[in-house]
């Protein structure tokens, strides 16, 4: 599966859905440069068919902002730099309103079995591809971090995720996406 993340407009979120992404993740309350209001989310939200699913990334450090999230139209929260105390504060919130919740994880904690959306682990150093043994049983399992169409064979080798989440390494700058690049990194993917 593939996810296209830090998108901000909705022409990217259209190439994102033509390459065969499975999520389209936007930065709606979480520091980046690629930060997108409730409203933007919700424009986003709006060009995407059923079978790909919105993410809102949010920075599991600080109060879930409920309205914010609920605002946006995403179906999942992804919560960054999340821990067991902040996935089950997240679920608890949402699951009444039927998102679901999917974890970014920096640090190597020790996670019961939970039911996620996806777990994601940045790999760019040995440290996330150690991570990324350790949470093996949490599934579907995702790696992110500076993954690029020259780079997704080596850490899709290495790490054998279900997930590739994909943002920085097919820019053009923060926020825009390059078509030349995500669409070489599908096709590395075999999309």
């Amino acid at each position: 599966m593939l996810k296209v993340c830090g998108v901000t407009n909705a022409d990217d979120a259209a190439l994102a859905v033509e390459v065969g992404a499975s999520y389209v993740g936007m930065i709606i309350d979480a520091e980046s440069p690629r930060l997108v209001s409730p409203e933007r989310a919700r424009e986003i939200v709006s060009v995407l068919p059923n079978h790909v699913k919105p993410v809102g990334v949010v920075d599991a450090r600080k109060e879930l902002d409920l309205e914010k999230v609920l605002n946006s139209g995403v179906r999942v929260v992804q919560l960054h730099w999340a821990n067991p105390g902040s996935y089950f504060k997240a679920k608890e919130a949402l699951e009444s309103y039927s998102i679901s919740v999917a974890i970014a994880v920096n640090e190597l904690s020790l996670w019961p079995k939970v039911k996620i959306e996806y777990a994601l682990v940045d790999v760019k150093d040995l440290d996330g591809k150690l991570i990324a043994w350790g949470l093996r049983h949490l599934k579907p399992l995702g790696v992110a971090g500076k993954i690029t169409p020259e780079n997704v064979k080596e850490v899709v080798e290495l790490t054998k995720p279900e997930l590739v989440d994909v943002s920085s390494g097919v820019e053009k700058e923060p926020g825009k996406k390059d078509p030349s690049k995500l669409r070489a990194l599908a096709e590395a993917l075999g999309l």
